[in-house]
């Protein structure tokens, strides 16, 4: 996982993937885009679209690439996309590749909150199964932050000398399999901490 707050993202392919990435970025990193043309979905990313005809040029892809943190080969030709990953070799920039030979960056499918991230990946090889994964976890832990944030009060209110069924590791792994206090979480954190300090007597 690598934070791209502040750092340069360079699509090449304006299309529907593109646009894709282009999304997965717009509100962490500057994003720019070069295509000739662009995906009507794009209206609505917070990016900057440069309007080119794309080129195989070396010398021109390393000049494009040269300060980027990541570039995106996200154009329909294969053979595009492999030079854009040989420019930004030997320019020392992460590629990612969507269509062609990998590249040696893949962009998992992410869900994240306040407290937490996941990512899941199939390495590239289908996607599909990936976003499978991230939508059953959605479903299955729609309170995934107030969960995290119960495991750090757990984690104030029990940490210390105490050893036995009232330890901190103890209280923390058994609480949160807990269906019980799982419903009690959905009701509120308030709820859930009382819960919890009838069951382990506080």
């Amino acid at each position: 996982m690598v934070d791209f707050t502040g750092k340069k993202v360079i699509i090449f392919g304006g299309g529907v993937v593109g646009a894709r990435k282009a999304r997965y970025f717009a509100n962490e990193a500057e994003v720019v885009v070069y295509s000739r043309s662009f995906h009507p979905e794009f209206r609505e990313i917070p990016v900057r679209m440069e309007t080119c005809n794309l080129t195989g040029d070396e010398d021109i892809l390393r000049t494009m690439v040269s300060d980027a943190s990541l570039a995106i080969a996200a154009t329909s030709d294969p053979r595009l996309n492999e030079q854009i990953k040989s420019a930004c070799t030997l320019e020392h920039v992460w590629c990612n590749v969507a269509a062609g030979k990998k590249g040696d960056v893949v962009l998992p499918a992410k869900i994240s909150g306040t407290r937490y991230v996941i990512a899941v990946s199939t390495t590239g090889s289908v996607p599909a199964v990936s976003r499978l994964i991230r939508e059953e976890l959605e479903d299955s832990f729609p309170d995934l932050d107030d969960l995290v944030l119960l495991g750090e009060w757990i984690r104030d209110t029990y940490r210390g000398e105490r050893t036995g069924p009232d330890s901190y590791e103890k209280v923390l792994y058994t609480a949160l399999r807990d269906p019980d206090m799982r419903k009690a979480l959905a009701s509120g954190m308030k709820d859930a901490r009382e819960y919890i300090q009838r069951k382990f007597a506080i």
